[in-house]
């Protein structure tokens, strides 16, 4: 319910602002020392919400939302109130903890 409570609200959100949907393919990669590494492909993606300097990930029932975005090193970068690093490349989205990394690739707009 909330996923389409949140999806109503960007669809709305989209009259008023550059707001793109995008269903995107994720991958799962572990992180240790500052390296990623093994990176799987999960069975489902997700949905992206991106506003240009700020986006949510909605997978199922969860949803991560990004702080608003800063430009470094030719990334849109931020850390967010839940302590999760996001990022954001051309059309590549990653949300990366101290143990993992989700990149979000291979989008497809929806909305």
């Amino acid at each position: 319910m909330r996923k389409i409570t949140l999806l109503l609200a960007a669809l709305s959100f989209s009259l008023l602002a550059d707001t793109r949907i995008y269903q995107c393919d994720m991958t799962v990669s572990q992180v240790k020392n500052d390296q990623i590494s093994r990176p799987t492909k999960a069975d489902f993606g997700a949905l992206v919400v991106d506003s240009g300097d700020q986006f949510y990930v909605v997978r199922g029932d969860d949803v991560l939302s990004s702080p608003y975005l800063a430009k470094r090193n030719g990334k849109l970068v931020g850390v967010g109130e839940d302590e999760l690093i996001y990022n954001k490349s051309h059309d590549v989205y990653g949300v990366h903890s101290k143990n993992q990394s989700f990149f979000f690739d291979g989008c497809k707009e929806v909305g």
